[in-house]
């Protein structure tokens, strides 16, 4: 019985040393991993000069080595990095594939608005670590800045004019075509005025004819078209407008610019019979209904249309005839 037991504890014992060698294996190599991985993570910022004078650029070139795995995100710059220091300008970032790790460079321009000894300030990295962040910090740059020196021995300069730089040709150029087309086009508008007074004003028809005259001219063109065959609407508003343009130079009513209410009242006893009216007002009527009400009449009402308008004015110009055989 004591053999078996102790045979186990031996056994036991060994097992135990072998787990305890396991797990000191496992430290040493995570150990390792984890400062072999640090080293591999690395971040400065160098300038080239530790003097500069206010108002300087001072150029500080960011440097950042990390394993070709991680991924790296250098920080975000703004305007002002701090009351008396401004950020002027920085390059894109720079990417150096060398052996199993990326180089990063970047230039960033600073400005810096005091003077004296001025401590540059420190730049952060994130680093993406098989999803793990990392940070790493850059030290920061003590640099000297000095102010502009003044000789008070000396008066005071005024100060200098703008240098005058002569004009290229390009500068000139678009002001050159700008007059050019500008003159054209003036040169044109003043031909076309002197063209047009030149070009006699044709006396419009309905001036030189007697007023029955070409009032049935017009009658007769618009037969000849057959328009009411083809535009109801264009057919009416034609004819009335003739029989108006008749009645304005007949009788000097402004015809054109009444409705047919008003023209009927215009053209009282005094200036036309009763009995030419009647006829001449339902054509008119008419014609408002199908201009504006869209009503669609016959071909019967169509010509009967035309033949009032006739009627009218054959008989309101043998009147004007009569008047002058009286008087004469």
């Amino acid at each position: 019985m004591d053999f078996k037991l102790n045979k186990i504890i031996k056994f036991a014992c060994r097992y135990f040393n072998r787990i305890t060698k396991l797990f000191h294996c496992f430290i040493i190599s995570y150990f390792l991993f984890t400062t072999l991985n640090s080293f591999a993570q690395t971040a400065t910022a160098t300038v080239k000069e530790k003097e500069y004078l206010i108002g300087d650029w001072i150029p500080v070139d960011l440097f950042v080595s990390a394993s070709s795995k991680n991924k790296v995100a250098f920080p975000n710059l703004k305007d002002s990095i701090s009351e008396t220091i401004e950020v002027a300008n920085f390059t894109p970032i720079d990417t150096v594939k060398k052996g199993g790790e990326n180089q990063y460079h970047q230039l960033v321009n600073l400005i810096v608005f005091d003077t004296g000894q001025i401590m540059l300030p420190q730049f952060q990295f994130l680093v993406n670590n098989n999803g793990t962040l990392d940070s790493i910090t850059s030290e920061a740059i003590l640099v000297h800045v000095a102010g502009v020196k003044i000789d008070t021995s000396k008066d005071i300069i005024p100060i200098k004019e703008p240098l005058k730089i002569p004009y290229t040709f390009k500068e000139i150029l678009p002001f050159a075509i700008g007059f050019v087309a500008f003159a054209i086009l003036v040169g044109l508008l003043v031909w076309f005025i002197i063209k047009r007074k030149k070009k006699p004003v044709p006396i419009d028809e309905k001036y030189l004819l007697a007023p029955h005259v070409w009032a049935f001219k017009e009658l007769e063109k618009l037969e000849k078209e057959k328009v009411w065959q083809q535009n109801i609407k264009e057919y009416y508003s034609r004819l009335t407008d003739v029989a108006r343009t008749y009645i304005e130079l007949r009788y000097k009513v402004p015809a054109m610019e009444k409705t047919t209410e008003e023209l009927m009242e215009s053209m009282h006893k005094g200036i036309v019979k009763q009995a030419f009216k009647k006829e001449l007002n339902e054509v008119l009527t008419l014609s408002d209904f199908v201009k504006f009400a869209k009503a669609q009449p016959d071909f019967i009402e169509n010509e009967n249309s035309m033949k009032i308008v006739k009627n009218f004015i054959s008989k309101t110009k043998q009147v004007e005839e009569e008047k002058k055989n009286e008087n004469s």
